[in-house]
């Protein structure tokens, strides 16, 4: 799903907890801990982007201790 394999990123929509939906572009989806987690860009604005993470049938936003853990198993794997 990588756009980095020469496809195009692939359009979602998501629906947030105030029942809105939001379109985004999924850059990236791997496996990391047993998780799957989501590098997403916000259609409408490119400076938003999120890392997701699949959680009880749902997606969750990653922040804090567990974002900085991820982001440097990535650049620890590239």
């Amino acid at each position: 799903m990588a756009d980095g394999e020469g496809e195009p990123p692939q359009e979602v929509t998501l629906i947030d907890e105030g029942g809105a939906e939001r379109r985004f572009m999924v850059h990236d989806a791997f496996d990391l801990d047993q998780r799957t987690y989501y590098l997403v860009e916000a259609s409408d604005d490119p400076a938003v982007v999120l890392l997701l993470k699949e959680a009880s049938g749902s997606l969750e936003s990653v922040e804090g201790d567990e974002f900085d853990r991820v982001l440097a198993m990535l650049e620890a794997e590239g």
